[in-house]
Formats: structure tokens, C-alpha cells, sequence
């Protein structure tokens, strides 16, 4: 009996062995992009084929609207940064996640008009925690949880008319690549990439 269970437990451990080892050929057929070949991403990249009549976010309306203020997290540039024929000097812009078309597009707006249209070239989702660590919250004192009620009950329980919800939360990356620069915007539950060509 103790051989037989012996053979029993074999058995399963040499099939075992062999669909991993199965399982690990099949993943390496499988496609997978490489981010970090940054010439090739900004290849591939398309301009975006459409404009904003008179540069207005139709949704913006909407969002302000949603929002006690500006949900869109606010990028300063200090450098030229080049995206295909399009050249974003230095400045101030609200940075705004749209979906357009099946594709996703970061606006690049000037008081609240949108100037760039620039596509992303992946998504990704944010973990819970990113958030957390970036802006850890110091304990409210009584003063802060007063007002934090306050404006809870005003934003929320004062008529349908004045419900307010809290904006995203938004963090911005902005790494050096070599002749690229690679930002990430980091929006709520969502972060989207974006790349640049250094103006040499």
C-alpha cells in the first residue's frame, strides 16, 4: 500500500513539473510591449485628427458643475517639451483624462481652454495605497473635524442643488529618458502615460 501511494505521489509530481514547465513556454509566446523602448512608443504615436471648436472641453461644464472647484490636477512646465509637430513651451496647464474615439487624450488647457491634444500611450490602474503614501493625512485637530463635518453637511445634505463630490486625486511623474521625457499622470483610480521629445 505505501509503495502504491509512493507511485500515486509521483505521478502527480512529475505532471505537475511538466505543465509548468508548459505553462512557462506558452507565456513567453505571448506578445508583451516594452515600455522602456521609448523610440519605437513615440513612433507609433498618432497625432490626435480632431480640434475643440474655439478650444472648449464640452464636458467641462459638467465637471465644474460636479465638483466644489477644479477637478484637474495643474502642471508647471519650465522647459520646452515636443510632441510630433507640436511644440508646449513653458507655462501653466490644468492636465484633463478624456476618451475620444476608442482612444484616450490628456487635454492640455490654458485658462480653460484646451491648447493640446496629446494621446497617451498606455493605462494603467493605481493601487490604493499610492495615494496614501504620496499625501499621508496628519490627525484633525477638533477645529478641522468641525469644519470637515460642516462642509459635509453643506455639501451634501443642503439640498439636491448644492451636493458637491470630492475631486480626484491627481500626481504627476515626470521622468528624464534619455532624449524623452516620460510623464505619468496619476488621476483618481486610473495613471496615464505620455511621452515627450526633449527640445535639443
Amino acid at each position: 500500500m505505501a509503495n502504491y501511494t509512493k507511485k500515486i505521489g509521483s505521478f502527480f509530481l512529475v505532471l505537475l513539473t511538466f505543465l509548468s514547465i508548459n505553462f512557462s513556454f506558452a507565456n513567453e509566446n505571448i506578445p508583451k510591449t516594452d515600455l522602456d523602448d521609448y523610440e519605437k512608443i513615440y513612433e507609433n504615436l498618432e497625432e490626435a485628427d480632431f480640434e475643440y471648436i474655439f478650444g472648449i472641453d464640452p464636458n467641462q461644464a459638467d465637471d465644474y458643475t460636479k465638483y466644489m472647484y477644479s477637478p484637474y490636477p495643474l502642471f508647471r512646465s519650465g522647459i520646452n517639451i515636443i510632441y510630433k509637430s507640436k511644440v508646449i513651451p513653458p507655462g501653466y496647464y490644468l492636465l484633463t483624462p478624456r476618451e475620444k474615439n476608442g482612444k484616450t487624450y490628456i487635454l492640455f488647457k490654458e485658462n480653460g481652454r484646451v491648447v493640446y491634444t496629446i494621446p497617451v500611450y498606455n493605462e494603467d490602474i493605481v493601487v490604493e495605497e499610492f495615494y496614501e503614501e504620496k499625501f499621508p493625512h496628519p490627525k484633525p485637530n477638533a477645529y478641522e473635524k468641525i469644519k470637515k463635518k460642516t462642509m459635509d453637511f453643506i455639501g451634501t445634505k443642503w439640498g439636491h442643488r448644492n451636493q458637491r463630490t470630492p475631486i480626484p486625486k491627481a500626481y504627476i511623474e515626470f521622468n528624464d529618458k534619455g532624449e524623452y521625457w516620460d510623464m505619468i499622470l496619476y488621476y483618481g483610480l486610473k495613471k496615464y502615460y505620455l511621452l515627450f521629445k526633449k527640445d535639443m
